[in-house]
């Protein structure tokens, strides 16, 4: 796993050294840094499955990020018009460093890198190892079909940046893959194929929902089946998924992910929340924790109270050990670089203190309903 990323001078950030537990999450307001940290890795990822990493260089647009050019990336604050980002692991007992350095050329998208790690080193990261998954926060809409992959799906067990290829996935995968008991829905313990788990966890957003890949014949397309369950164990209809609202479609991909997931790879997810409810946001948080719990590295993003007490409760219940654990909560000041803070867990799920802003919204506003 990754212990820690470091930025120079990249995008909102003059000098930062993040680090990052099983579970890792970013929150904080709009523009202070949270999608600047997932853009970095997802800047080496993509430079690295383009070769561009390899040669030495960054590729600041691609399939997981677009940035734009040299003159987007630099911080605005700079010393010198070099960019940096590195990465630290423990490797037997060892603190591990790497650190890809850049001149930040104005109107070019690859930079050249001046420093960079040796190239035997890169596939120990998991980064850069199969099974990674990076879900954006522009992830799928409803629609009659989606995509086929042969190349993304089979032999790289990617679902896409947007999760297109989830339902390609499934069809691949959804009775193949035995799921880790320990992210397994409590609803459904005894089924322990994924596209079993997958409908236990999918009950949490819509009850009695059933979701079924069907191949198109003669095409390179998949259609996703949506049912609910009728009277006793009959199911009614089958519906399209532009009949069952955006939070479903939204919510699959980051449900399929969490429960494919095996040890040792890395999944970094954009709001999570998107367009679930309340009680699925806290379901989805807990789904997330119990992944990390399985020795997945996970990074999100988020700006729900209710993902963060669904990892909270986690903990609590001793699912997940508070000290794997890492909640990052970023601010910044106009004309300033963003800073962050670190409020810590206890094994009852309490943080540490409360930054100002962090998730008390809530609070704030029925202080004012009350006065």
């Amino acid at each position: 796993m990754l212990d820690y990323i470091g930025l120079e001078n990249f995008k909102a950030f003059d000098d930062i050294e993040l680090s990052l537990g099983n579970l890792t999450l970013l929150s904080g307001l709009n523009g202070s840094g949270k999608s600047t940290v997932l853009q970095a890795i997802g800047v080496l990822r993509q430079s690295f499955d383009g070769s561009f990493l390899l040669n030495g260089d960054l590729a600041l647009n691609g399939e997981l990020v677009d940035i734009g050019t040299g003159r987007d990336v630099l911080y605005q604050g700079f010393d010198a018009p070099e960019i940096a980002i590195s990465l630290g692991q423990t490797r037997q007992g060892q603190s591990v460093s790497y650190r890809w350095q850049a001149a930040a050329d104005p109107d070019a998208d690859v930079l050249t890198c001046s420093a960079k790690p040796a190239t035997g080193e890169l596939p120990l990261l998991d980064l850069f190892d199969q099974g990674f998954q990076f879900l954006r926060a522009d992830r799928i809409t409803p629609s009659v079909t989606s995509p086929k992959s042969q190349n993304a799906v089979r032999q790289h067990r990617f679902l896409g940046p947007k999760g297109e290829y989830t339902a390609h996935f499934l069809l691949e995968f959804g009775e193949q893959i035995t799921t880790a008991e320990i992210v397994r829905s409590p609803h459904e313990q005894r089924a322990g194929s994924l596209i079993a788990q997958v409908n236990a966890w999918m009950q949490e957003f819509s009850p009695g929902v059933r979701i079924e890949p069907v191949p198109v014949p003669m095409t390179d397309l998949v259609r996703l089946v949506f049912s609910y369950k009728g009277e006793g164990a009959a199911y009614g209809e089958p519906l399209r998924p532009t009949n069952v609202g955006f939070g479903l479609t939204h919510a699959l991909p980051v449900v399929v992910a969490c429960l494919a997931a095996k040890p040792n790879t890395l999944l970094v997810v954009e709001n999570p929340e998107a367009q679930l409810h309340p009680r699925g946001q806290a379901s989805i948080g807990r789904l997330l924790a119990l992944t990390a719990a399985n020795n997945v590295q996970v990074i999100i993003e988020s700006h729900s109270d209710h993902v963060l007490n669904g990892i909270r409760l986690a903990v609590k219940e001793g699912l997940l050990a508070p000290r794997q654990a890492k909640l990052h909560f970023f601010t910044r000041n106009p004309g300033e670089a963003s800073s962050y803070e670190t409020p810590a867990l206890s094994s009852e799920g309490r943080l540490s203190y409360w930054p100002a802003g962090f998730f008390d919204q809530w609070e704030k506003s029925l202080d004012r309903l009350l006065d």
